[in-house]
């Protein structure tokens, strides 16, 4: 099982749709979480039939900005818990290991509303004792490398969004392929890089899950990288077998005094 995330800047572009085709067919992500599609829920529902994915989920953008959807491959094992314009909170049950959460996260671009996107990731890890993913855009870092180029991040939001995640319980996922997600001014002294998108997950759901990986997908036409969190290897849990009475038991001479005995 794997999830595509990516911030893709407009799914009316047809250029973004080619390319988000082409990225599907090569990955065949079991869901797909955008964020910035700028579209309403019947272009979304159109991206949906032209994959031959079984199901969507929007929020439509506001205005000329925003807009988040959700697209699943297969009917059922997918509940949406909650949605709004930063995020879609839903759960996927599976027979070998339960029910477990993601959340399709995208934080406040501005920075005078970072505060308010802590505020926001604590409230949904309230929300659930199950083990919990959240992936996206957070428009945020942790730590001064996650960024090349331009001014120094300011030292309060990166110790705000650091102290909400542990507040959360949750741990970077990590990654593998290119260290930053999001670039601006490529080619000339104005170019910045930073690591806004990324993938965290609390204890329940790493034990679930110990060899997910996120990597990083170095192409893209948006200013954002797409993510791919593969599952790998499940860790099935043991069921306990109902007792069956077999009729070929009594042929055995041993049974009659295996039960008298008892």
């Amino acid at each position: 099982m794997s999830l595509l995330v990516w911030n893709c800047r407009g799914l009316a572009n047809p250029r973004t749709i080619r390319f988000l085709k082409e990225i599907v067919k090569h990955n065949r992500p079991s869901l797909i979480f955008l964020s910035e599609t700028l579209v309403k829920k019947n272009k979304v529902d159109q991206f949906c039939k032209s994959i031959h994915y079984a199901g969507s989920f929007a929020v439509e953008s506001q205005g000329r900005g925003g807009g988040l959807a959700l697209i699943w491959k297969n009917e059922g094992g997918v509940e949406i818990k909650g949605s709004c314009n930063h995020y879609i909170d839903f759960e996927v049950y599976c027979e070998q290991v339960g029910r477990w959460r993601y959340t399709g996260y995208y934080g406040c671009p501005e920075r005078s509303r970072r505060r308010e996107s802590w505020r926001m990731l604590r409230e949904l890890a309230s929300r659930s004792n199950l083990p919990w993913c959240v992936i996206g855009d957070f428009n945020d870092m942790m730590f001064v490398n996650e960024k090349r180029g331009g001014r120094v991040q300011p030292r309060w939001l990166l110790d705000g969004f650091s102290e909400a995640v542990n507040a959360c319980g949750l741990v970077d996922l990590g990654f593998k392929g290119c260290e930053f997600t999001w670039e601006r001014s490529r080619g000339n002294t104005e170019w910045v890089q930073e690591r806004l998108d990324r993938g965290l997950a609390n204890k329940g759901w790493r034990s679930l899950f110990p060899e997910a990986e996120v990597q990083v997908l170095e192409v893209s036409t948006s200013d954002h990288l797409p993510l791919l969190l593969q599952l790998k290897r499940m860790v099935y849990v043991k069921k306990k077998k109902r007792f069956r009475f077999e009729n070929m038991w009594i042929q055995e001479e041993e049974c009659y005094s295996l039960i008298y005995n008892s």
